[in-house]
């Protein structure tokens, strides 16, 4: 199978667990994906720059100093969009990126998130931020930059930008703060460079310098360690920093140390732990890796993998295994009260290229037929609540054929059954019914992760196969909240003596330009291969080897995000919230 292969880049925003996989890593979080804070929304401009997966969510704090050090929970780094354009890796990306559906959609996240960026900074309302903010965030897209986001104090998180800006460009920064902010600032000067400052009570400062080809600009005094050596360093080799070779992105992110500022954090999926990205290029692949490391060592031990080789057929359109995830996740009081958890032992999910609704996944029990008899009376009871406030489903256990059904879903009706198989019991879930002969599958594939003792988890896919499956999958599972369209003003008065009728109904800017820019994203035929690799008891190595560094799922997700569409990103009305300990680095 020549589509089939072991990584060595990253996974960008989430890996794709397929349905059922989604759905059981989700439950461990709800609120997490949706605060509206001020530092997601830096966290989606981040993203839309540099295509990395930075968000900046927290732990909800008291306000109050943090502790000693230079305080600095996130640092980045950006070739640029305009050194990326000349690259021969990216020039299938340059004829996608630019082609007028993607020009529209990045229009429309710059202009939304120059408004939001404008209240955040707290400028003046009543001054328009197009012709002031707007052109500063179009400069960060293209240009090299760097940046440093952190500080002292949880009322507010300061940063220190650099970008490598021409003259025009560089007075154009200033010119437009200086409207923004109703006239110059004070004449300063550091490392032997000189800019402005503006000192604005109870709203924190800012300032600009010009450094040789660099433009600085920041909030805060927080932290001045940061902007002192990224000036030291371009007197020295005219750079804010040293990049490694060859990484057009790179990102460090302290997590638990980010969680003083945001709230969000108190019901995360995962446990917190620092990571270090680095992304990279060749032969018009994108390679790319991250480092996690915990404070503290993590207790894991994968038994070896038993595949439902079996049930597997194809041909597939994704691949995905994993084993024991249970330990690196936030425990959750719903998910413990069911008698078989599939992320506490090996999960596999699968589907096939035919149909976008023939997805599976099965995961290995001892004593199938009595393990999904115990979930079919604890299901029900727990998430038809949920079910039928979002879309007016349920659960219910059938005794004739032993099986847990998903009622009243359209086209489909999932259901979860005890199968058995060469390698054992297996608990099997199908959101539509499985073709009684199964095609076998490549033993190539299976190759790429049994046997290695420290793999814990595997997803190899057809991206551009996926990404046209999940929009499907997207509107036909619970995977987003419902989408709230506004009344059209379009709409004509009704006659005085009419009939009353219900208001019309329009699907908002953002979801309209979400989906025009989904529907042209035709990528080239590819592969993307995910793994993540236990390299010590404190950390986890995560690569990636892709074409466009998202899966399927991921552009469907980040899309919505940055647009800011209400069917986006993920709906955890449904799923129970994780319950939380106290996070190391986050203080009281």
């Amino acid at each position: 199978m020549q589509e089939i292969g072991r990584s060595n880049g990253f996974w960008g925003a989430r890996p794709d667990w397929n349905v059922i996989f989604l759905l059981c890593i989700l439950a461990k979080g709800r609120a997490f994906w949706q605060t509206k804070m001020l530092f997601m929304r830096i966290g989606n401009i981040l993203r839309s720059m540099c295509l990395s997966a930075l968000v900046f969510v927290c732990w909800p704090v008291a306000a109050h100093a943090l502790g000693s050090g230079d305080g600095v929970a996130i640092q980045y780094y950006f070739s640029g969009a305009s050194t990326l354009a000349s690259n021969a890796d990216f020039q299938e990306a340059k004829a996608i990126f630019t082609a007028p559906p993607a020009k529209g959609f990045r229009n429309f996240v710059l202009d939304r998130l120059t408004g939001v960026y404008w209240k955040a900074l707290q400028f003046d309302p009543n001054i328009d931020a197009t012709n002031l903010l707007r052109p500063i965030l179009d400069d960060l897209l293209l240009a090299e930059s760097v940046g440093s986001f952190g500080g002292h104090d949880t009322n507010r998180m300061d940063f220190v930008l650099a970008a490598k800006l021409d003259a025009k460009a560089a007075g154009s920064w200033e010119k437009n703060l200086e409207t923004a902010l109703h006239g110059k600032g004070e004449t300063w000067t550091e490392e032997g460079f000189s800019g402005e400052r503006w000192n604005r009570a109870g709203k924190g400062s800012l300032w600009i310098l010009h450094a040789r080809d660099w433009t600085l600009v920041g909030g805060g005094e927080d932290l001045p360690s940061v902007r002192s050596g990224y000036l030291r360093s371009i007197k020295k080799d005219n750079r804010p920093i040293t990049p490694t070779k060859d990484n057009w992105v790179s990102a460090s992110v302290d997590w638990p140390l980010l969680a003083n500022w945001v709230p969000g954090l108190s019901h995360s999926p995962v446990k917190l732990a620092r990571t270090v990205a680095e992304v990279t290029a060749s032969k018009e692949r994108i390679h790319a890796t991250i480092h996690v490391t915990y404070p503290q060592a993590v207790a894991w031990k994968g038994d070896p993998w038993r595949i439902p080789k079996g049930l597997v057929g194809g041909p597939l359109s994704s691949f995905t295994a994993s084993r024991d995830l249970e330990p690196y996740l936030n425990g959750s009081d719903a998910m413990s009260h069911f008698s078989s958890d599939p992320l506490g032992s090996q999960l596999y999910c699968w589907a096939l290229r035919s149909m976008v609704l023939e997805s599976y996944a099965a995961w290995p029990v001892t004593d199938a037929s009595n393990v999904v008899k115990k979930l079919g009376a604890e299901a029900p009871p727990a998430l038809n609540p949920l079910l039928e406030a979002r879309q007016h489903t349920h659960l219910s256990w059938v005794p004739s054929k032993n099986q847990l059904a998903w009622d009243r879903m359209a086209i489909t009706a999932p259901i979860l059954e005890a199968v058995h198989d060469t390698n054992g019991d297996f608990l099997l879930a199908k959101i539509f019914p499985m073709q009684p002969e199964v095609v076998p599958v490549s033993p190539q594939l299976f190759s790429q992760f049994e046997g290695h003792e420290d793999l814990i988890y595997y997803d190899w896919e057809l991206t551009r196969l996926r990404l046209l499956q999940w929009r499907l999958l997207s509107e036909l599972l619970p995977v987003f909240p419902p989408s709230p369209y506004q009344e059209s003003p379009l709409v004509p008065k009704a006659a005085p003596n009419a009939k009353p009728r219900g208001p019309a109904k329009t699907p908002p800017l953002s979801l309209v330009a979400t989906e025009a820019w989904l529907g042209s994203l035709v990528l080239p035929p590819g592969n993307t291969v995910t793994e993540i690799t236990r390299t010590s008891p404190t950390e986890l190595t995560v690569t990636r080897n892709s074409q466009f560094l998202f899966t399927g799922l991921e552009w469907v997700l980040l899309s919505h995000w940055l647009a800011d569409a209400p069917v986006g990103p993920i709906d955890m009305s449904l799923l129970p919230q994780a319950k939380m300990s106290a996070l190391p680095g986050a203080r009281h």
